[in-house]
């Protein structure tokens, strides 16, 4: 595993995502949230891309935005990294507009291609980007030096990036994107192509930057990843927020029984499909689909068997603890598998 602190950060010995302020006269305020989204709404062509979105996101937390493909998690990212104009509303990143944002380095976006040259070293492409983002000085080669050591890669600096692994590419492209130290960071898809051994690492390296402080807002479709490292989970659909919390509450919202119903189905196309809609499943994904049910198994056999006399071939039927994906199904209506 990677170590150290990163770039740019002193090790203070705690972590520093307390909303928390004590003024100078020891009056204790609520700092406002590093993003804070209001009524963002934006139209293209005939399609309501964001519907009234708002939301925050607060120092020192790793938020997931998901949902199922369409859902308008592209067009939040934009918005934020502002690259999308609203219709109505307003974003603020650390109270500044995100235009105004990225320019005084309080905004990083970490893409989900590679923003690397393949035929630089991996030193020569974050001094680049280091520049580009506005870190110039005599301090540019330590916090570059810092954030080899803190992502693992001080061994291959010298190094064509082209002939890195998918992980190491990863882990400079995040490097890349947080030498100018900054407030907010966007990431879309952040461990996409990689092993499971360079994801644990690359998560590892996202919950140091959120103990250190860091926002973090991740749109992502790995729901497992999302339940792994995410403090807070928001689903949207057809351009709207339907839920937005804690991973435990989503589910709990989901599934008010505590249990999920889960059938796997052998084919059957849209006959099946209606058949299991009007029981009240949604897909999650495949042949798979979910739907709240209680913990008795009289109910799990009497609903398979309903199925089984309607013509649905019924693979698997069992109950199981809700997850991430099957209360997004619920809660939208698909979870399709991307």
């Amino acid at each position: 595993m990677s170590g150290g602190e990163p770039p740019g950060r002193e090790a203070s010995g705690q972590a520093t995502s307390d909303d928390d302020h004590i003024d100078e006269h020891g009056v204790m305020t609520i700092l406002p949230a590093t993003l804070e989204v209001r009524h963002a709404s934006r139209r293209i062509d005939d399609r309501l891309v964001l519907n009234d979105v708002s939301l925050d996101v607060a120092r020192g937390r790793i938020v997931a935005v998901t949902g199922p493909n369409g859902a308008g998690k592209t067009s939040l990212m934009r918005t934020v990294a502002g690259r999308l104009r609203l219709d109505s509303g307003r974003v603020t990143v650390d109270g500044l507009s995100p235009a105004e944002a990225r320019q005084r380095g309080r905004l990083g976006v970490v893409p989900q291609d590679i923003a690397l040259y393949p035929h630089l070293t991996v030193r020569e492409n974050l001094s680049v980007l280091a520049r580009l983002a506005g870190v110039k000085g005599n301090g540019l080669a330590a916090r570059i030096d810092e954030g080899l050591r803190w992502a693992g890669l001080a061994e291959r600096a010298s190094a064509p990036t082209h002939t890195l692994s998918g992980g190491m590419r990863r882990r400079a492209n995040l490097v890349a994107g947080v030498l100018h130290r900054p407030a907010l960071l966007l990431l879309d898809e952040p461990t996409v192509g990689v092993d499971a051994e360079s994801e644990s690492r690359l998560h590892w390296l996202l919950r140091t930057l959120r103990d250190e402080g860091m926002a973090l807002l991740v749109s992502t479709h790995n729901l497992e990843e999302a339940a792994a490292i995410c403090d807070d989970v928001i689903v949207m659909d057809h351009g709207r927020v339907v839920a937005n919390g804690e991973l435990g509450d989503i589910v709990a919202r989901a599934f008010t029984t505590g249990r999920e119903l889960a059938v796997s189905v052998d084919g059957g196309g849209d006959s099946s499909a209606r058949v299991l809609e009007a029981e009240g499943f949604r897909r999650t994904g495949g042949y798979t689909w979910v739907r709240p049910a209680s913990a008795s198994l009289v109910d799990l056999g009497a609903t398979e068997q309903r199925l089984l006399s309607a013509g649905v071939r019924v693979a698997e039927a069992r109950l199981r603890e809700p997850s991430l994906r099957g209360a997004i199904a619920v809660l939208t209506g698909s979870m399709e598998a991307p």
